[in-house]
């Protein structure tokens, strides 16, 4: 399951996120035939980095949703994600499969936050059909259409965001991404957030552990996301 979510992310905060991750990527050593880069570790134990990742999940349409899927809600994965230029394609994969997600219903999903445009030449994600022949690898070849990237693989959706939209799915969802075509880096903000029950023996990081920002500060984060304190 997947969708756009209709908010997007304010545009004094997506400047200072790309700056910020910009910052932190032009630090590591040139990856470009890397898949995906994922910067570990970036918001955790930082009061100015946490509290920007607070403000993203306190996005209306962001805050609705986790209220409704998640009673308890804890943060299992939260790190920018970047596609460096000229970087392949990845494979399809679920999250479920990835990460040993065992739990029935999966609590486990994905909001992911389009720092940069992620087209179709930028490396959007494509969202499958959960079905085996929807693992092939997606080919890294010279720039094709959407159809003709489509007619390689089982059915699938572009899921192109333009920068500051935001992109929900959960555990069982399938999804790949393109190449990066361009001549700039695709920055997003990728957080996988869990039911404290489901997660028992993984390890996962409470909301409280990022920077406090206003009303989530004051309310404390499951009374604002309508949980129980």
């Amino acid at each position: 399951m997947w969708r756009l979510l209709s908010s997007s992310i304010p545009e004094t905060l997506r400047a200072e996120l790309e700056t910020r991750v910009g910052a932190a990527a032009v630090a590591l050593p040139p990856r470009s035939r890397e898949p995906e880069i994922e910067l570990a570790g970036f918001f955790a134990a930082s009061r100015g980095a946490g509290g920007l990742l607070r403000q993203l999940l306190e996005q209306p349409d962001a805050r609705a949703l986790v209220g409704q899927r998640l009673r308890d809600p804890v943060v299992y994965r939260a790190c920018p994600s970047i596609k460096q230029a000229g970087a392949p394609s990845t494979t399809y994969r679920t999250d479920q499969s990835e990460w040993g997600a065992a739990d029935e219903p999966p609590s486990l999903f994905t909001l992911w936050f389009a720092v940069t445009e992620a087209g179709a030449g930028n490396g959007c994600l494509r969202m499958g059909a959960n079905s085996a022949e929807g693992e092939r690898t997606m080919v890294s070849v010279s720039r094709l259409s959407s159809l003709e990237l489509a007619s390689t693989t089982a059915p699938s959706y572009d899921a192109a965001m333009k920068a500051g939209q935001v992109l929900f799915f959960d555990a069982t969802q399938l999804y790949g991404a393109y190449p990066n075509h361009s001549d700039r880096p695709r920055i997003a903000v990728r957080v996988t957030l869990g039911e404290r029950t489901s997660l028992k023996g993984k390890d996962f990081q409470e909301i409280g552990d990022f920077g406090s920002v206003g009303l989530v500060a004051k309310q404390g984060w499951r009374k604002l996301f309508g949980g129980k304190d």
